[in-house]
């Protein structure tokens, strides 16, 4: 949707935009803020306004106003969901007037964060009722405004997105990324676009006038020794290589306490390669990658992994994974021991 109002330049009189992944909010925002403004030669009709510092019937105000020497108005209310906004009768009849027939030389619109809101655009494809009882139960104006306006919902974004939105967030900036890099940031920062995006940035200036990174750059970058890694770890695992597995966890747990985040890569590692006995049947490298959660520039070495491991020593490793979580959170066993006991499972060819 933003792209076709961007591209048409046909904006719509009133948009809210809001979700559970604020950074893509924020950027789209700017987008459609700044190609609305780029229609205003004047710069005179353009307004940025924060939420805690203004008040619903002030903002209805302004996009009553016609524009000065220029075809249209622009108004962007950041954080909206912190605008005070009484749910008076005339509150409520003055939004209700002002969408049921809004200025047409006004572009007006809201950003903000609705932890309430979450889910509500899966929700009403899947159940009418239920979504419209979710919205009904939103801190007003925005029930009327999702029922009245045109909206569209930022959810979270799940790993294989956010590893997909980095590669091409980092050939936009001219930055060729190894092939284990996105799985790399995400397993240091996490799927938050926000969080994400920064480190992108200081790779970018780490990077200077180059534009392939290499992975040693990234480890310098994103934090962690090149050589002891989790994914290290994990290739060391996929090749069945007990004495390299050993020697990297041993190195990993003596300088820094890390079983927990071991664990989980692990258990995420082995789940994806669960998955793929099954999906590899699929034939086609984008249906196995969207159903196992493996991109598809790593399929070939998941499936090698797959076939030195073979799916006994995958469906045990998962089992072995939740118990050794539970020895570490309930018991005084040393996690180093926890973990060596671990990969020796694991890989033990029985």
């Amino acid at each position: 949707m933003i792209h076709e109002i961007i591209s048409t330049k046909t904006f719509p009189p009133v948009l809210l935009l809001f979700g559970a992944e604020d950074f893509l909010v924020e950027h789209d925002a700017r987008r459609l803020y700044e190609a609305a403004a780029a229609l205003d030669a004047t710069g005179m009709n353009c307004d940025v306004l924060d939420g805690e510092q203004t008040s619903l019937d002030a903002v209805l105000s302004i996009a009553r106003s016609y524009p000065m020497m220029s075809e249209q108005r622009v108004i962007w209310v950041r954080r909206a969901e912190k605008m005070s906004a009484s749910k008076g009768k005339k509150s409520s009849d003055n939004l209700a007037q002002y969408l049921n027939s809004p200025n047409a030389t006004t572009f007006l619109l809201f950003t903000a964060s609705l932890p309430s809101a979450d889910g509500i655009g899966s929700r009403i494809t899947r159940n009418a009722a239920a979504a419209n009882k979710k919205i009904s139960s939103l801190k007003y104006p925005f029930p009327l405004l999702i029922q009245k306006a045109s909206w569209s919902e930022y959810p979270q974004v799940k790993e294989l997105q956010a590893m997909q939105w980095l590669q091409r967030r980092a050939s936009e900036d001219n930055i060729v990324l190894p092939n284990a890099a996105p799985e790399y940031f995400i397993a240091r920062c996490g799927t938050s676009l926000r969080d994400l995006s920064m480190e992108l940035e200081k790779l970018k200036l780490f990077l200077g006038d180059r534009e392939h990174a290499t992975e040693d750059d990234v480890h310098a970058v994103v934090g962690s020794s090149r050589e002891f890694n989790v994914f290290e770890l994990q290739k060391a695992i996929g090749r069945t290589d007990i004495s390299a597995a050993m020697n990297i966890a041993t190195s990993m747990m003596t300088s820094d306490s890390q079983e927990l985040p071991i664990i989980a890569m692990l258990s995420r590692f082995f789940l994806q390669l669960y998955r793929l006995i099954d999906a590899r049947t699929l034939g086609d490298s984008t249906a196995i990658s969207q159903q196992t959660g493996i991109p598809t520039w790593t399929l070939n070495e998941h499936l090698d992994y797959v076939d030195r491991l073979g799916p006994t020593r995958i469906e045990r490793a998962l089992h072995l994974l939740r118990e050794s979580e539970r020895t570490i959170k309930s018991t005084s066993t040393p996690a180093l021991l926890v973990i060596q006991t671990l990969l020796s499972r694991i890989l033990d060819s029985k």
